[in-house]
């Protein structure tokens, strides 16, 4: 199978079949060659229903997972976007082509050479959950690319008012999708979207549970 048809299937086989309707977000699913943003080694994956763990809990999250964040942030254009956890950059890619204005960070560089210097409205930079996003100043939009036990301090004052905020929170096995959004007034609104289970991201905060 070649990768274009591999293309076509992941969009009718595993994004339609996780209730994206968002011609938008299916047209990026076919923009973007998924071959392009992994490793070699990982090719042949590219476009299977899986996570591809790249290392230091960076990962390229699964197609369903990608097409279902893309669609409940509802990105415009002009919307300054932060996210948090770059993997390989292919949702960043998504996202920089909705806002063209995205700021993205990591622990690691896992970007195949020619795709950063393609990926003009993006700025890359080394950080965390933990740090690295205080100083960068307010967003319309903030991902976080993996899993987290719980959004941590500081963050939800970076929403700006009509702001939306994508985290998938709690323990495993079940983990929640959840949306933050701001409202004009400052208050904030939070709607679980799904259950499911992901990676956690490079330096998320993990408290220790105890079992009675």
């Amino acid at each position: 199978m070649n990768q274009e048809q591999a293309r076509e299937n992941m969009v009718k086989q595993q994004v339609r079949t996780w209730e994206v309707t968002d011609p938008r977000v299916m047209e990026l699913m076919y923009k973007y060659p998924r071959e392009e943003f992994v490793p070699e080694s990982w090719r042949e994956l590219a476009y299977a229903d899986t996570n591809i763990v790249l290392g230091d809990s960076s990962c390229m999250l699964f197609p369903g997972m990608e097409a279902r964040i893309l669609q409940a942030l509802n990105v415009q254009p002009g919307e300054a976007v932060l996210e948090i956890g770059t993997g390989c950059a292919y949702l960043t890619a998504m996202l920089a082509d909705l806002s063209g204005n995205v700021t993205t960070l990591d622990t690691e560089d896992h970007v195949q050479p020619g795709i950063r210097k393609n990926l003009r409205d993006v700025r890359f930079e080394t950080g965390s959950i933990s740090e690295g996003w205080q100083d960068k100043g307010n967003f319309d939009v903030i991902v976080l690319n993996g899993s987290v036990q719980s959004i941590p301090e500081g963050l939800l004052e970076k929403l700006n008012a009509g702001g939306r905020l994508f985290a998938v929170i709690g323990e495993q096995p079940a983990m929640s999708a959840t949306l933050i959004s701001r409202n004009a007034e400052g208050g904030l609104f939070k709607e679980i979207l799904f259950e499911t289970s992901l990676p956690r991201l490079a330096n998320a905060e993990q408290k220790e549970i105890f079992i009675f």
